[in-house]
């Protein structure tokens, strides 16, 4: 009884895992296309993409450590890539922030104010 219970949570989690997996992708496709479209590295869409990139493969890592090709890595490697992605999106905020500011700009940038 007690086994079939823990085998039907792993189940539940290892698919969660992938639902969220799927979920990251589709703004990961969203934030490439703008990264393109912006033709910037500086743009806030480049390093939003950079950033769920990030988390995407910590993702991916985080769910399949028990596979062969990931095995290799150690078992916290994923979380471990969830953190830096964190400090990552932290910094470039704080960047932002703090660059902005004395330049009385605006921290995201705008499209229409480059195509005219």
């Amino acid at each position: 009884m007690i086994e079939s219970f823990i085998a039907v949570n792993s189940n539940t989690i290892y698919s969660i895992g992938n639902i969220t997996s799927l979920l990251i992708l589709i703004p990961l496709i969203i934030f490439i296309w703008l990264a393109i479209k912006s033709k910037d590295i500086k743009s806030f869409q480049f390093q939003l993409m950079v950033f769920i990139l990030m988390y995407f493969i910590g993702q991916v890592i985080e769910n399949n450590g028990d596979r062969v090709f990931f095995s290799i890595l150690p078992k916290d490697f994923g979380s471990q890539i969830h953190v830096s992605a964190a400090a990552f999106f932290t910094i470039v905020i704080l960047f932002r922030f703090y660059y902005a500011k004395p330049r009385k700009k605006k921290m995201i940038d705008n499209y229409k104010d480059d195509i005219d």
